[in-house]
């Protein structure tokens, strides 16, 4: 697909974090919205740069960079001014716009470039974050949020609210959940409330199958042998970290999918691809789920243990097929990309405009 008729293709700089390949090999869900957004722009032909992981894949061209963390002081110094020289090299290129998902202090140089930005905020917003966009930007600027619970905390910033998509063109529907199973996917951790989504299915009477890693945050191993091992038996069944061939397959067999979070989650992949594959998903009610999760329609939202375990005696009302036609509506990868694309193409006309203003005879 060619870029729209009477628009010059852009040259679109993609900035990820480093620590993850884009896409991921496993976990890795900003990585895997990173690598939706890349392909669908250099399908309707645009020229992409993806600056990230070492292992990431090449959608025009790669730059890559260390990641800093798990290292010492030294180590991170390098790896800053690493991105730096790069970030200069970038710029003697010549970039159109560039959407942004790292960190923001990294940012510095191309915010003081002048050069239109899109920053893609997939975690909790910090002020500092927003504060160091506003204060330091000096070309045109757009904020996206994942959910409109994640910005909530900043109601004198104007922000665009994107959901998460998923590529539905991969994702097989299921009409019916042969497996008989709920299912678990994510990092095995207390915030994810895997532990809550084992004694849920226990008091249910129904097997729990659990996808995921055990992470390598601090006490994430201490976790999963406290709070995990111990409940694994014939019902209660971990079955590792998957990737999306057998995740969709996982998915589509499931009755539900549980996601008992304990955090202010700003965007669960996991609910578009279980809706996507017709899986309905019982959710806790924090963060984005309920803008996620229509109670009633395609799951149920769940204040605690017990509205949860009601839950799952009437996941039967929610019909699969219209899990399906929520997912298509409301979290196409391909409408996700059209909406960040929007934005892209409104800052690099606003530059335009800008310089037009400024130098009247270049612009004519």
């Amino acid at each position: 697909m060619n870029a729209p008729t009477g628009l010059a293709p852009l040259r679109i700089l993609v900035i990820a974090d480093s620590k993850i390949p884009v896409p991921p090999f496993g976990y890795g869900g900003a990585e895997r919205i990173i690598a939706h957004l890349c392909e669908g722009f250099a399908r309707r032909g645009h020229i992409v740069t993806l600056m990230g992981a070492v292992g990431s894949g090449n959608y025009g061209r790669l730059v890559t960079y260390p990641w800093a963390g798990g290292h010492g002081p030294v180590w991170r110094g390098y790896s800053k001014l690493s991105f730096f020289a790069k970030c200069i090299r970038e710029l003697s290129r010549g970039h159109d716009a560039i959407l942004a998902a790292c960190r923001t202090d990294y940012l510095i140089p191309f915010l003081r470039s002048g050069v239109p930005l899109l920053y893609r905020f997939g975690n909790p917003i910090e002020h500092s974050d927003v504060d160091r966009l506003a204060k330091n930007t000096r070309g045109p600027l757009s904020l996206v949020a994942v959910s409109n619970h994640q910005h909530r905390d900043f109601p004198n910033r104007s922000w665009n609210t994107i959901y998460n998509g998923a590529d539905l063109s991969h994702i097989p529907f299921s009409t019916d959940a042969t497996g008989g199973y709920l299912a678990f996917i994510g990092r095995l951790t207390a915030n994810k409330g895997v532990d809550t989504a084992i004694h849920v299915a226990r008091k249910a009477g129904i097997p729990l199958k659990i996808a995921g890693n055990i992470s390598d945050e601090p006490g994430g191993k201490k976790f999963f042998e406290q709070k995990i091992r111990p409940h694994l038996n014939r019902d209660i069944e971990w079955i590792g970290e998957i990737g999306n061939e057998k995740k969709f397959a996982f998915l589509g067999r499931a009755k539900a999918l549980l996601a008992p979070i304990r955090w202010d989650e700003p965007c669960a992949n996991v609910v578009m691809e279980s809706l996507a594959c017709g899986t309905p998903v019982i959710a806790a009610e924090r963060g984005s789920m309920p803008e996620l999760v229509r109670d009633g329609l395609n799951g149920f939202i769940a204040s605690d243990e017990d509205r949860m375990i009601e839950a799952i005696a009437r996941i039967n009302e929610i019909s699969r097929r219209a899990c399906r036609e929520d997912a298509e509506t409301r979290f196409s990868s391909d409408e996700m990309v059209e909406k960040y694309l929007s934005i892209l193409i409104n800052l690099h006309a606003k530059q335009n405009a800008q310089l037009g203003r400024l130098f009247p005879r270049m612009s004519q």
